[in-house]
């Protein structure tokens, strides 16, 4: 059955598929983006990112209604009609920077805004539109992405266990875990670029208590994983998280 569609300003608009059994599929490069959307925006452009399906060519324009939305985010409308403003301000004034490397480094950011729309209609809901510039890292992809169901992050509470919980799935190469698990190394300075926490929590501690042990919680609590972490130092200075990630099945 076709998805169903609204003709807007001349451009036809899909509704919005609310399945979130479905995967939201995204390149590692994307997945490694410095990112500072705040929880319900970066759950809203995950959601729209699900929406993109095997075989499409473009990426296309979405209508969600305040009471869908609700639904799909677990909040109440009243508490959506009253942060939308801020929800689609937040998306776009927050692009999401592309690490570019050379030989291992990273050199530079590119900035790519999510959207090319992102506005709230009283009469129709809320019209989406994810920029053009993010087709390399959404359509067609062959290797090196990450995917996973949307109700995975739509549960968790905090923006910080969206981006470590995608940052630990981009780094897992296999499709099923071995028993005794997997030991990823991610750099401190990866997770703070990622998190959007490069000038916040400068105190190691306070950074470990406010991102990773928050993050890790969520993760532990929500999805499939079970993850606990030590860490690399460099003489006093923890420069890198060493996660050890299982199946939670696995005990």
């Amino acid at each position: 059955m076709g998805r169903g569609h609204k003709q807007i300003e001349g451009q036809i608009s899909f509704d919005f598929c609310l399945d979130a059994r479905n995967y939201v599929c995204q390149a590692n490069t994307l997945v490694g983006g410095k990112q500072a959307l705040k929880l319900n925006s970066a759950k809203l452009i995950r959601a729209a990112i699900m929406q993109v399906v095997k075989g499409d060519e473009e990426l296309k324009p979405y209508i969600i209604t305040i009471k869908d939305l609700s639904e799909l985010l677990g909040v109440p409308a009243s508490n959506i009609y009253r942060d939308i403003e801020n929800i689609t301000d937040d998306i776009i004034r927050n692009p999401v920077y592309i690490r570019e490397e050379r030989a291992g480094k990273t050199i530079r950011f590119i900035k790519i805004p999510w959207v090319t729309r992102c506005e709230y209609s009283s009469d129709i809901g809320i019209a989406i539109e994810l920029n053009n510039k993010l087709k390399p890292f959404l359509l067609n992809l062959k290797e090196h992405y990450t995917q996973y169901t949307l109700q995975e992050v739509l549960v968790m509470k905090s923006v910080y266990a969206i981006r470590i919980f995608e940052m630990i799935q981009s780094k897992i190469m296999s499709k099923v875990l071995p028993k005794d698990g997997i030991f990823i190394e991610v750099p401190v300075q990866e997770i703070r670029e990622c998190c959007d926490c490069e000038d916040k929590y400068p105190a190691f501690g306070n950074f470990k208590d406010k991102v990773i042990d928050k993050a890790v919680s969520e993760i532990n609590r929500v999805t499939m994983f079970s993850v606990k972490y030590s860490y690399i130092k460099e003489k006093r200075n923890v420069i890198g998280i060493i996660f050890h990630v299982n199946m939670c099945y696995h005990g």
